[in-house]
């Protein structure tokens, strides 16, 4: 997480990392039971408006401030898949694991993207090929960390969990009367990600935009419940003494 905040949020930069300027973040770190990393973190970007003048400049259908920020909400996050339908997209994890060279993007490392060309013109550039081929697989890759799993279901109810399915919206849209922002989303069964940093940590990640003071309010008690939970399972207790241990320069004292 230290490296995550450092590299992609760049918390320590005015200019910000892969969310624009921040102004701190608040943040846990989950051991599941599977021995898998699980972290919880708000982000807050910084801003000079007060959110009475952002819901202004939102209802102010003559200021470019709607459209720019819409812009960066949608830059951020998305909504769907990038290649195609749930459907289509579960076809062609399917054909792929078929194929005997095929490893999970969860055991591999990010491909970094080829160099491109500024206004390139020509027609075959061999640059440009490279980068389509590489950001085609950079699309699939994300889709693939991303898909809908059947473990929503995992629950005495057999209900779906997390609110499934979710409202779709072809097009993000600002209630002219209250300001509230529906974003553009095109899957009921996927949660918002980050295409970048699902790409960049190839695991699945849910990113949104917290855009109420409920919202908010929800988040923080929601990491604070994992901070405060009682009790460390054994197998988490004897790691954490061998770790010291390993750590320790100095020799172990033994007594009978």
């Amino acid at each position: 997480m230290t490296l995550f905040f450092k590299h992609v949020v760049n918390i320590d930069f005015e200019e910000g990392g892969l969310f624009g300027p921040t102004s701190g973040y608040y943040c846990t770190v989950e051991q599941q039971g599977c021995l898998a990393l699980h972290g919880h973190a708000i982000i807050c970007v910084k801003k000079r408006l007060s959110p009475q003048e952002i819901k202004d400049c939102i209802l102010d259908q003559s200021s470019p401030f709607q459209k720019d920020l819409l812009a960066y909400l949608e830059s951020v996050r998305i909504g769907e898949f990038l290649t195609g339908s749930k459907e289509s997209v579960q076809e062609n994890i399917a054909a792929a694991e078929a194929t005997p060279s095929y490893i999970t993007p969860e055991c591999t490392l990010p491909i970094p993207p080829p160099p491109t060309c500024d206004d390139c013109t020509k027609e075959n550039c061999a640059t440009c090929l490279t980068y389509s081929k590489w950001f085609l697989k950079y699309q699939h890759t994300i889709d693939n960390l991303a898909k809908f799993e059947s473990s929503c279901l995992n629950n005495n109810f057999k209900q779906y969990k997390a609110r499934f399915p979710r409202e779709c919206f072809p097009e993000s849209v600002v209630d002219p009367d209250t300001g509230h922002i529906s974003l553009k989303k095109g899957e009921k069964w996927l949660n918002d990600v980050s295409p970048a940093l699902t790409y960049l940590v190839h695991g699945n990640t849910d990113v949104t935009s917290l855009m109420s003071g409920t919202a908010i309010k929800a988040a923080v008690v929601y990491i604070a419940d994992y901070i405060t939970k009682t009790g460390l399972k054994t197998h988490v207790v004897f790691d954490c003494i061998r770790a010291i241990f390993d750590k320790s320069t100095e020799p172990p004292i033994y007594k009978t």
